[in-house]
């Protein structure tokens, strides 16, 4: 007998996933998706933006464009015209200025790289600051030894004498026909400046014997518009190459890394000198001009700073004799010095407000508090040859006070306050003669 539900072996029925029905449903509910992924997609990519970007030029049109200013403080919308933007820190360095805080975004206010350093407060780097080697000239070659091929427009040589118009080198290590470099006018004043130990120094001050590199320029005869001072001389076999930490990393006993700015630094490979990072490979020999630089400057080195700029006397474990010369503070001696020493300390006399000498999340602060702005009005004063009673009534007048009223504390925008100091007690263009 044969059973209505059929017999063991009978065919199967049709999937019901392939009937007609089922296949207009899934068209049905793939439509339905398309048009929702469409509509949303005007919506949410087009007519939101538009709405907002509309009612952002019509009632905040000033934020919305950048909060640009001119030189009076006053809002403008021409590029041209603007000297700055009160919603992202500047750098100010000269005495007659505020000092904005310390930023961490890149090299110095860098809209682009916003961001904090993320170190706590037991890091030793925020405290102390860390140095890298960096190398600035880098020779490779298929063969070993590595011949130091001149890169072209580059000069390196130890230095017999410095002016301030010219420079003379000596071939290393020290002997042999002396060459004599005009020094460009135009690099700074007075006519030039170094990176010597990871800070800017005057080309007068560079001592003799020092091995240097120059950059030239192509005029005829050439003049020096950059120097760098050397602090060694590194080579050996490489090991491996890191073309996005832009590091090299050689076979020696210590794998010794050569830490590498790809947009400064001249590699020659194999006697071509308009080489790449990535034209240096395993199993070559390098010969490199490296330069120790500040990686991380460190609270330390930015609470001496702030003392000395600020005339404030402080008491630290660390002589001053460890970290200073005639210029002044060396960063990369007391970066040392600090490092070195057993549980350093520094006590200012006065208390230093944290946002003096520490960076904020985003790096961009145009603000610093009201107690940094009053620690620096007499040096302001001072350098203006004004009263320091009006630097600081210039500080209440452009003092912006807590937002709604109660979210944070009270801040002055650096850029306005300085822009005010220009109009209301600006120096004199000559200063007066005394008999």
């Amino acid at each position: 007998m044969s059973s209505e539900n059929g017999k063991p072996g009978d065919a199967p029925s049709a999937n019901p996933a392939s009937s007609p029905s089922a296949i207009r449903q899934i068209a049905m509910e793939l439509r339905v998706s398309i048009i929702a992924t469409i509509v949303l997609a005007v919506i949410v990519c087009g007519i939101y933006p538009a709405v907002v970007w509309l009612l952002a030029q019509a009632l905040f049109s000033h934020q919305a464009n950048g909060s640009l200013i001119d030189k009076n403080g006053q809002p403008v919308s021409d590029e041209k015209l603007a000297v700055g933007s009160t919603f992202i820190g500047q750098n100010f360095s000269d005495a007659r200025y505020f000092h904005p805080r310390p930023s961490s975004a890149g090299n110095g206010y860098d809209a682009t790289s916003s961001g904090g350093s993320n170190l706590g407060p037991t890091s030793a780097k925020l405290m102390f600051g860390t140095t890298k080697d960096f190398a600035y000239i880098v020779f490779a070659s298929d063969k070993a030894p590595v011949a130091v091929v001149p890169a072209s427009g580059r000069v390196q040589g130890s230095v017999a004498a410095v002016t301030k118009t010219s420079i003379t080198l000596m071939p290393q290590p020290g002997a042999g026909a002396k060459t004599t470099y005009a020094l460009d006018p135009t690099v700074a004043d007075p006519n030039a400046v170094v990176n010597f130990h990871g800070r800017t120094i005057h080309a007068t001050t560079i001592p003799s014997g020092a091995i240097v590199e120059l950059k030239l320029s192509d005029k005829t005869p050439p003049t020096v518009t950059a120097i760098n001072v050397a602090d060694q001389e590194v080579g050996g076999g490489v090991s491996a190459v890191d073309t996005t930490a832009n590091k090299i990393t050689l076979n020696d006993s210590s794998s010794t890394v050569l830490n590498v700015d790809p947009k400064n630094t001249v590699f020659v490979v194999n006697g071509k000198a308009d080489a790449k990072l990535d034209g240096i490979t395993p199993n070559m020999a390098v010969h490199a001009l490296v330069a120790v630089q500040m990686d991380y400057d460190g609270v330390a080195d930015r609470v001496v700073h702030y003392c000395q700029d600020n005339n404030i006397t402080y008491k630290a474990s660390v002589p001053d004799s460890d970290f200073t010369d005639a210029d002044g503070v060396d960063d990369m001696k007391l970066n040392t010095a600090f490092n070195a020493a057993s549980n350093p300390t520094i006590t200012p006399e006065k208390p230093i407000p944290a946002d003096a000498v520490t960076a904020s999340g985003s790096g961009l602060d145009p603000q610093i508090s009201v107690d940094n702005a009053k620690l620096q009005a007499e040096r302001i004063a001072k350098a203006r040859g004004a009263p320091t009673d009006k630097v600081l009534a210039l500080i209440e007048q452009d003092t912006d006070g807590a937002q709604l009223g109660f979210l944070g504390d009270a801040g002055v925008n650096v850029l306005k306050l300085n822009l005010a100091l220009d109009r209301e007690l600006p120096v004199p263009s000559t200063q007066p003669t005394t008999k």
